[in-house]
């Protein structure tokens, strides 16, 4: 999919020619019938059209297109065909979930439900299933109706994630039976963290692909363009997982020009320290470029943090505003490596900073700032380790990051009450009914 992802933009934007309407139960637009379907990672390859260029002429009647997806009878049953069929089969889901229509994307989940699949289909099978059990409820269909409407009227595409929380908080703000389905998220222990997949998926009527790792775990779909995001719950901001980054061998020749890579191998060491810094900073950025972040944070009092991260906008903003620094730091615990050499060369790890202004001025007479760690790295994994103050400041002041809180404004004692009204381990597992 990042072949067809434009490297200005977090989006894939196409000119695709208007369509014969269609029904909107979730507020989406119809699906376009482009082979590359923009939000499938497994569609085949569409080139982009040059801009201003007019779109290819349209030979296919669309209105006389099925309705349903054309999946093969014998789907499953031949080895060599099964993995075929099944990405042609998830192609066409990823299409028909623009609509939102619940049931349909129902009926053909349990369509190859009991097919012979792998593991990993089976997976996206089953946990799309409950997404759409999910959305069938009314109090999350009206949340998801309310965001796909907003998402649709109002989207900054280049920063689709503070978009997100913006609409889905407004959205939260008017059914707070659903708001409070996030406290009920810590009485689910290790499991907490796949509800609250499944919880935003179903909000936004989009397609679950992943689980948290370094990959994005939802596909938001619409005809002209889709959005990859990763979701991440947490008790309290800090030691928020991002994934894995480590800079790599040929990055400065890839964020430098050729004076400045003369510089960084012989210029004075404070121009080798400003250029290191950059190839870092533009490194990860560069790495997340096509990522938006919902991560949400719900404090013991019930107040529930929406943050929206635009990872490769936020740095790259940040740092050329000097809002951000970054710093390496040695550690007795760092990995190391071994060269040719036989020499043993501890591997460094990263800290970045959000500069802050005290309030205070210095004896120059200068505005006084404080240097509050932000993210780091650290044994090859990046962590948001801001706390909830600097996340604050920071949302206020660098573009790419929303945050919204939404306080708990029912009775304190009732907190317990909430969190602790879960499914025990006898009715998950000793269930009857299938």
């Amino acid at each position: 999919m990042t072949k067809r992802i434009n490297e200005e933009s977090w989006l894939v934007e196409f000119d695709i020619p208007p369509m014969a309407a269609q029904p909107d139960v979730g507020a989406g637009q119809a699906p376009g019938t482009q082979p590359g379907f923009p939000g499938s990672p497994m569609g085949g390859e569409m080139p982009i059209p040059q801009q201003g260029a007019n779109p290819p002429e349209q030979k296919d009647d669309l209105a006389q297109d099925p309705s349903a997806p054309d999946v093969p009878d014998d789907f499953g049953d031949k080895n060599e065909d099964e993995g075929k069929d099944f990405e042609v089969w998830r192609d066409n889901y990823y299409k028909e979930s623009i609509k939102g229509d619940t049931n349909e994307l129902l009926r053909l989940l349990k369509k190859v439900r009991d097919r012979k699949l792998e593991p990993p289909q089976k997976k996206f099978v089953e946990d799309n299933i409950q997404v759409q059990l999910l959305r069938q409820h009314a109090n999350i269909l009206q949340v998801s109706k309310d965001m796909r409407s907003m998402i649709k009227k109002e989207l900054d595409r280049n920063n689709p994630a503070t978009s997100l929380v913006e609409h889905m908080s407004a959205a939260l703000e008017k059914v707070p039976y659903v708001n409070d389905c996030y406290i009920k998220l810590f009485g689910m222990g290790g499991q907490k963290g796949t509800y609250h997949r499944y919880l935003i998926t179903s909000m936004l009527g989009g397609v679950q692909v992943g689980s948290g790792g370094n990959k994005e775990d939802i596909i938001f779909n619409e005809t002209e363009y889709s959005i990859a995001i990763s979701t991440r719950f947490n008790s309290e901001f800090g030691n928020v997982t991002l994934g894995n980054w480590s800079l790599k061998e040929d990055d400065p020749e890839r964020y430098l020009k050729s004076p400045e890579l003369e510089r960084l191998e012989s210029g004075s060491p404070e121009e080798k320290d400003v250029l290191r810094r950059r190839v870092v900073l533009y490194s990860i950025a560069e790495m997340y470029k096509t990522r938006a972040f919902l991560i949400d944070v719900v404090n013991d009092d019930g107040t529930i943090y929406h943050l929206g991260c635009d990872l490769a906008t936020c740095l790259k903003t940040a740092y050329t505003d000097g809002k951000l620094v970054v710093r390496v730091r040695h550690s007795d615990e760092s990995e190391a490596i071994i060269t040719d050499e036989g020499q043993i060369v501890p591997s460094i790890d990263l800290n970045i900073y959000y500069v802050q202004e005290t309030g205070k001025m210095d004896a120059d007479e200068r505005p006084e700032t404080e240097e509050l760690l932000f993210i780091e790295q650290r044994d090859g994994q990046l962590l948001l380790s801001a706390n909830l103050n600097v996340i604050k400041n920071a949302s206020s002041a660098i573009t790419g990051l929303n945050l919204k809180e939404i306080p708990y404004t029912g009775n304190p004692s009732d907190i317990p009450k909430i969190s602790r009204n879960i499914p025990s381990a006898t009715e998950v597992l000793m269930r009857q009914e299938g």
